[in-house]
């Protein structure tokens, strides 16, 4: 056989040999109190079975079930979420109490209100033929004079519900301890000081344990610090683990910045990471149906 011939040869007993090695995990289950989960190889599977596993990975990805969204579904969340909350601090902003300023006065939300409409009513036929949309209000609030940067990409429609406080609860369900508790930590000076306890025999308390006391986390979970690494401070995590379901408007300003700024971003980061394995699992599963001349039905049915 030619050079080419072998190296065609070595392609493919390495493409099956990897192909070999694609195993399907089982969910896990508790035996005598450990995690343990069934595996069976993908190439060992009926085309039911495969099927069925490639239907759990489109759940995981599309599902619009509103207690377990698919991961895509969910990332359109998060993207709302931070553009609400973006959209209450910019009231607060117009309030001036968001990065106050004695250059600006205090601008009520129902007057933001009416100049928003008086501003569409007036230049209606020109902003439909510049951006050619039928509903203004899609368009982003940028389009007015004198909006700062850090709001002018969020859509009219959003920045009206604001100014009606009908933004709804924010929702923290995705924000879970296992989430948070997963953030490596570091502490400013002033925070090392306030977290510093003494035992009666004068020992220094270990801090974390000071942490977990303060916020009621049990001891056996884990947390992590890690000054290179590091995610958020004490008072940032101390922040995230209060966090509760609460209308947008309810929520405080440092919640707001923290969740739009750092926790929401990070949470994006994991499901984006969530989708990379499961698209990887269906690609490994459509890689076995074609060795094994199987046609699966995409829409699960």
């Amino acid at each position: 056989m030619n050079i080419l011939g072998d190296a065609l040869t070595q392609a493919l007993d390495a493409k099956n040999n990897n192909v070999n090695m694609y195993v399907w995990k089982g969910p896990k289950k508790d035996v005598n109190g450990c995690k343990v989960q069934d595996e069976i190889r993908l190439m060992d599977m009926t085309q039911e079975q495969l099927q069925k596993a490639f239907n759990h990975c489109a759940s995981m990805l599309y599902s619009r079930d509103k207690e377990n969204p698919g991961r895509y579904v969910l990332l359109k969340i998060i993207k709302d979420q931070r553009m609400k909350c973006n959209a209450e601090l910019f009231m607060r902003y117009l309030e001036n109490t968001y990065h106050p300023s004695n250059d600006r006065s205090k601008f009520p939300r129902f007057r933001y209100q009416e100049e928003i409409r008086k501003f569409l009513h007036e230049h209606e036929l020109e902003l439909k033929a510049s951006y050619n949309v039928e509903n203004l209000k899609e368009l982003p609030i940028g389009i007015l004079e004198n909006i700062p940067n850090e709001f002018a990409n969020i859509p009219i429609n959003t920045v009206i519900d604001a100014c009606l406080d009908s933004l709804g609860v924010f929702n923290k369900k995705h924000i879970t301890l296992n989430f948070i508790t997963k953030l490596p930590l570091w502490f400013t000076q002033q925070e090392m000081r306030d977290l510093t306890e003494k035992t009666e025999d004068g020992k220094v308390r270990n801090r974390l344990e000071v942490i977990k006391e303060r916020l009621g986390i049990r001891n056996y979970i884990r947390l992590i610090v890690d000054d290179e690494n590091a995610k958020l401070n004490y008072t940032e995590f101390r922040a995230a683990i209060q966090l509760k379901n609460k209308n947008y408007s309810q929520l405080t300003t440092d919640q707001l910045t923290l969740l739009q700024n750092k926790l929401l971003f990070y949470l994006e980061d994991e499901v984006d990471a969530h989708i990379k394995q499961w698209e990887t699992r269906i690609k490994q599963i459509n890689e076995v149906c074609n060795l094994k001349g199987y046609t699966l039905n995409v829409d699960g049915e």
